[in-house]
């Protein structure tokens, strides 16, 4: 089912949902990665996959990519966890179909980071299905970090005085808004690694070029809820979509940790 979400604003996100075929079931949460969309391969993929084994399933566009509204320049961490807490109201509301009771959310790179940040900031509301765990995929930990050393003490001041930079990706070339700097001292990884509750499960490459490997097994030693489980997955890039049947394998095997077998009597 195709739907668009209006925002406050009056932008809109587009979604895509399949409602779980019972109420009492719980749905998956698709957030996609920098520069990604909705109908990714790793998103298709879990899709198939996981309705198949009895979940409901949701996957999205941020704002400023694929079919949803606004500008991609404009992106901040803030703007992308009110996208996600929109999207989880909305699919409580029952305007998506049967409103899930429970929810596993599923990020990847930026998505992943967005994710792990909407479990610290965001408390527990009346009408929002409520969060069971999160799946990080290659999450991109201090992604904002990362860019102003890589740019130099130069670079940095050049882009506060511009007000937008352009990076080159590894897949694709992008502005930025010097909003999102301002915006990431909201969310330091200090708090991320103190606060974070949720049953949490990372899946990360060792040979991801783009979030070093490192910084997720930092958190995942470091994080103080001592829920968080690290897979470090041989030879995997950052997309990981050549390694979707592990990623199903890890993500079926959590699920069913933290919806008391679920999964598993679906299957």
């Amino acid at each position: 089912m195709f739907q668009r979400i209006e925002l406050p604003g009056g932008e809109r996100l587009a979604l895509d949902v399949t409602p779980p075929g019972d109420a009492r079931r719980t749905s998956a949460l698709y957030v996609h990665g920098l520069g990604s969309h909705r109908g990714g391969e790793k998103a298709l993929f879990l899709e198939r996959e996981l309705v198949a084994r009895g979940f409901g399933y949701a996957r999205f566009d941020l704002r400023g990519h694929g079919d949803s509204d606004g500008r991609f320049e404009e992106l901040t961490l803030s703007r992308q966890i009110e996208d996600l807490e929109a999207v989880l109201a909305h699919l409580g509301s029952g305007a998506a179909g049967a409103p899930p009771r429970r929810v596993l959310l599923i990020g990847a790179s930026l998505g992943a980071l967005t994710v792990a940040w909407r479990g610290v900031t965001s408390p527990r509301r009346a009408g929002v299905p409520e969060v069971v765990g999160q799946v990080l995929v290659a999450p991109s930990f201090r992604i904002v970090e990362r860019y102003l050393d890589a740019l130099g003490e130069s670079g940095r001041e050049r882009w506060r005085r511009a007000g937008v930079h352009r990076f080159a990706g590894p897949w694709f070339e992008f502005d930025l808004r010097f909003d999102v700097v301002t915006d990431s001292g909201r969310y330091p990884h200090e708090r991320l690694l103190r606060e974070t509750t949720l049953p949490t499960l990372i899946l990360h490459g060792t040979g991801d070029p783009s979030a070093p490997l490192r910084l997720s097994e930092e958190f995942a030693a470091g994080c103080a809820g001592r829920r968080t489980r690290l897979v470090a997955i041989e030879g995997g890039d950052h997309r990981l979509t050549a390694c979707k049947e592990r990623l199903l394998a890890e993500i079926v095997r959590f699920a069913d940790e933290v919806t008391g077998g679920e999964l598993v009597c679906a299957s």
